[in-house]
């Protein structure tokens, strides 16, 4: 499992994305600009990832027993992340001029699906706690949700104005499930295909087909209608 032992590399480096991406909008002005949902989500997102590169070190380092007490923490902090997840997603629907345009409403799908890949991965991990196989590979999973909104804005606010090639905010979405096909392939050619991977797979596919579809169809735009008159 050469990519479960350095994941602990792995979430450092999406910590260090979000740290960048997030930098202006939240990180540089913690102390003033922020409102209290974002700072929820933010410092609930900031724990997690916090405690991925907390477990990871310590499986890495063979110190399971501390693993395991840490590891109760999640059982805070993952509700949090759902919560919080959710709160920002209704929150930032209430900011559009007209929430009811196909982007806004692509944007909110994609919030409030992250927040369900998440909790689905999170509860499958949790489920196989005891298969370090399937167990890291679901955690494993639970960061790739999360890397488009820092990806994104890193690439925006910083890759692209320095004249190098950047992907744009579409393309950022397939990286999640790039790399999740990869490690499918990975493994593959090992010769054992374990299904957390493959679950992400198809849970990113899903959420790729429904930014082009749901944006059509009257029940989302009532419910994000709905949404963004609560969510303000």
């Amino acid at each position: 499992m050469p990519y479960v032992k350095s994941a602990v590399f792995w979430f450092i480096g999406l910590l260090a994305i979000l740290l960048i991406g997030f930098w202006k909008s939240y990180f540089s002005i913690i102390l003033s600009g922020p409102d209290s949902t974002h700072h929820f989500h933010g410092l609930a997102m900031l724990a997690w990832v916090l405690l991925l590169i907390n477990q990871a070190w310590l499986a890495r380092s063979k110190k399971l027993d501390l693993h395991r007490k840490t590891g109760k923490l999640s059982y805070v902090i993952a509700p949090l992340v759902v919560i919080s997840g959710a709160m920002v997603s209704f929150h930032n629907i209430a900011q559009f001029e007209n929430p009811l345009t196909p982007p806004a409403l692509s944007i909110f799908h994609l919030g409030l699906f992250s927040v369900f890949a998440y909790a689905v991965l999170y509860v499958l991990a949790m489920v196989h706690r005891k298969s370090v196989h399937y167990h890291a590979r679901y955690m494993i999973a639970t960061a790739l949700v999360f890397l488009v909104p820092g990806l994104s804005r890193t690439m925006g606010q910083y890759v692209a104005p320095s004249g190098f090639p950047a992907l744009d905010f579409y393309q950022c979405l397939y990286v999640p499930l790039a790399i999740s096909l990869a490690l499918v392939a990975w493994e593959w050619r090992t010769g054992r295909v374990r299904s957390p991977f493959i679950v992400f797979s198809v849970l990113w596919a899903a959420m790729l087909v429904l930014w082009h579809v749901l944006p059509h169809l009257t029940a989302w735009q009532r419910f994000t209608a709905w949404a963004a008159s609560v969510g303000g």
